[in-house]
């Protein structure tokens, strides 16, 4: 009766003061903006079943990964124990009642597959402690809040260990007086298949069973006790995440990861952007609240490599610091930005404020660290419990850019460019492409009529000379295989990527309903294009505006022309060492990896080189987001490291299939002087040159 009473009180006040505190915590979550995120529920399951459950993205470094997930499979599976244990405090004197009450020989393979699973997860907490105060890995945040779970973890293991060994040593003892001879009965048949609890009793078994009862009674009630102490930490402290991230990934974002979410009926807004809780939607807060803080997000992030004053793991840190900082105003509805709070002084290096002193949600977080992003989504490629940083800039840039105007000098000539002339470079919008229709024959579509392709330059290759050499080979290539295109020329504009993703929102839906229209008008029904940055935004965010075309990327359709034999490849070629970067945009983005391997290893001569950062793996470029047309003033520059992962091999040649990639990848060899050594070349030229046209 006692220890119903004492369990009941320990319950009633645990789960009280638990219901409270996620009370608190689901009303901050609720004043945020709606997000729809309950539909397509048999992907959100699979999702939640891959990711979360399966830990999926945990082995990218499979031995911490490997070390996570058997604590986290760990925990779930003791899950059962629990109920069983506190369900015995109910079942009288000694009460050995379990959840398979009804199924004896359920319990007996349970007990088992417990023990087992109690004794990983020891040896797993063992490892992480040795990781933190030896091995130190950068990315992980050292911090007392770490061994303090560490150690409830491991206390829940050693003390279930106990009160099994100290039950079972009783039960052994033929002069024991304090069980009856059903409960001896019965625990003899558990230890059976209890092997570490049979251990344990085996080294406790001098001693006397009055003693033993105490052992045993103290470490069910110390078991007890740390499991409802960590249940009422985890809301307090980053590991939230334990409550937090199933749902979370269960809520995970199905739209393209290339689509960023638009601003509707944006001529009725008042306001843009983000610069407080209250502007987040209430899934992004969310993702405050689920980050785990392993910092996998940091580590792989062009900026943080670089010396860059951003750290993905800290823009999700600091916006749920702030939060918390600011939860009652926020739950009462009431301005957190504070006009006369201190801002960061980014003259003397200081590029935020702690979230506790900050006056608003971007000072906490940062502009230096905001516009560091390049938009390369590997932090969220990387984040184990689906993350998304990337939206978040863009709200916050969208507040700095529409509601500020304090954009980077360098950023606002581009817009502004973009505004009056369509291209970032100020150049005529009425010569847009002409030297394709001077130089090469290239139809107009104004002219031609219809097409089964629309050929849609994008800036580079209507303007950049470097990218000109590459549309010239494309097009060379397109003419020989006898692909009916054409290009829009003056009345093209920009795609608009550019815009959108440095925060200017209302420019970049400008220019692309304009360009829809146009699209509409020549009842345009495919879209080749050499830029992924124009791939991306046509395919995945026109339709946001009633834009629905086939867009395909120009290494996917000369991968289709040479499969289809409009393209012959000769049977020799000069041997050439090759080296391939992944565009951001076309594989993270879009997952294409494949098409211009296959292009590549097709070709004879040519050896393709293999190096560490590729594929899912690989690294921006630097001109992501945006900033093709912003300086690098801190740390070292993007495409310079890029060029030293890519030239670890010492291949021949770095090849890409994106124009900002071209650039970025030839700035590099250059800046580094490497120009004797490699060339730079797009994978069409590539291919323009092994067939000679």
């Amino acid at each position: 009766m006692i220890n119903a009473v004492v369990m009941s009180v320990l319950l009633a006040a645990a789960l009280t003061w638990f219901t409270i505190t996620m009370r608190r915590k689901i009303r901050v979550m609720l004043k945020g903006q709606p997000a729809v995120r309950w539909d397509q529920v048999p992907t959100r399951l699979w999702t939640m079943v891959k990711v979360a459950f399966g830990q999926s993205k945990l082995f990218k470094e499979p031995g911490p990964g490997l070390m996570h997930a058997l604590i986290f499979w760990g925990f779930l599976l003791l899950l059962i124990r629990t109920i069983s244990v506190f369900g015995r405090a109910y079942g009288g004197w000694e009460s050995n009642w379990t959840l398979f009450w009804f199924w004896p020989a359920a319990e007996h393979i349970y007990t088992f597959i417990k023990d087992i699973a109690e004794a990983v997860v020891l040896v797993m907490i063992l490892w992480a402690t040795w990781r933190r105060l030896v091995t130190r890995p950068e990315r992980l945040t050292h911090s007392l809040g770490g061994f303090l779970v560490l150690g409830l973890i491991g206390t829940l293991m050693i003390t279930d260990f106990l009160y099994d060994g100290a039950r079972f040593a009783i039960a052994a003892n033929p002069d024991q007086t304090v069980f009856s001879a059903d409960l001896v009965a019965d625990l003899k048949a558990e230890a059976a298949y209890s092997p570490v609890g049979s251990l344990v009793a085996t080294l406790l078994a001098g001693m006397a069973p009055q003693t033993l009862h105490i052992l045993s009674w103290a470490m069910y009630w110390l078991h007890a006790v740390t499991l409802l102490f960590f249940l009422n930490e985890l809301p307090l402290s980053k590991h939230f995440h334990v409550i937090t991230s199933i749902p979370n990934v269960f809520l995970s974002r199905l739209e393209a990861p290339g689509a960023i979410t638009p601003i509707k009926d944006i001529e009725e807004q008042e306001k843009f952007g983000v610069n407080e809780p209250r502007d987040l939607t209430w899934k992004q807060i969310l993702d405050g609240y689920t980050c785990t803080e392993c910092g996998r997000c940091t580590v792989t992030c062009p900026a943080h490599q670089t010396g860059k004053p951003l750290s993905p793991k800290m823009l999700i840190c600091d916006m749920r610091d702030f939060i918390k900082a600011n939860e009652d105003n926020i739950i009462n509805d009431k301005d957190t930005v504070k006009e006369d709070a201190e801002k960061p002084d980014a003259a003397a290096g200081q590029y935020k404020l702690p979230p506790d002193q900050a006056g608003s949600l971007i000072d906490a977080i940062g502009e230096e660290v905001i516009w560091a992003c390049t938009t390369c989504r590997s932090c969220e490629e990387n984040c184990p419990v689906n993350i998304t940083h990337t939206d978040k800039i863009v709200d916050y840039r969208r507040y700095l850019t529409l509601m500020e105007g304090s954009a980077n000098p360098e950023v606002n000539t581009a817009m502004k460019n973009l505004e009056n002339k369509s291209n970032p470079w100020g150049l005529s919008s009425g010569e847009r492409g002409q030297w394709m229709v001077d130089e090469l024959d290239v139809p107009l579509l104004s002219e031609k009529g219809e097409a089964e392709y629309l050929f849609y330059m994008g800036c580079s290759a209507a303007y950049e000379d470097r990218s000109k050499k590459v549309a010239t080979a494309f097009i060379k290539l397109l003419q020989k295989a006898g692909v009916d295109f054409a290009i829009l020329g003056n009345e093209e504009g920009c795609c608009g990527d550019s815009a959108r993703r440095l925060g200017n929102e209302y420019l970049f839906q400008i220019q692309a309903q304009t360009n829809i229209e146009v699209f509409k008008a020549y009842n345009v029904k495919k879209i080749v294009t050499m830029c992924p940055h124009g791939y991306n935004t046509i395919r995945h965010e026109y339709p946001q505006f009633d834009g629905e075309f086939e867009v395909i990327h120009h290494t996917e359709l000369l991968a289709q022309l040479v499969a289809e034999g409009k393209l012959t490849i000769p049977s020799n070629g000069e041997p050439l060492s090759v080296v391939f970067h992944d565009s951001c945009y076309l594989g993270r983005y879009n997952n294409i990896y494949d098409a211009p391997r296959q292009l590549l290893k097709g070709l004879p001569g040519i050896k393709l080189e293999h190096i560490e950062k590729e594929g899912k793996n690989g690294m921006c470029c630097g001109a992501g987001g945006g900033l093709m047309w912003r300086e690098e003033h801190i740390g070292q520059r993007v495409n310079q490291l890029r060029v030293q992962q890519l030239t670890k091999p010492k291949p021949q040649m770095i090849a890409s299939a994106c124009p900002f990639c071209l650039v970025m990848c030839r700035d590099g060899v250059n800046e580094l002087e490497m120009g004797d050594d490699v060339k730079t070349a797009d994978i069409a030229e590539i291919l323009a040159s092994r067939i000679g046209v």
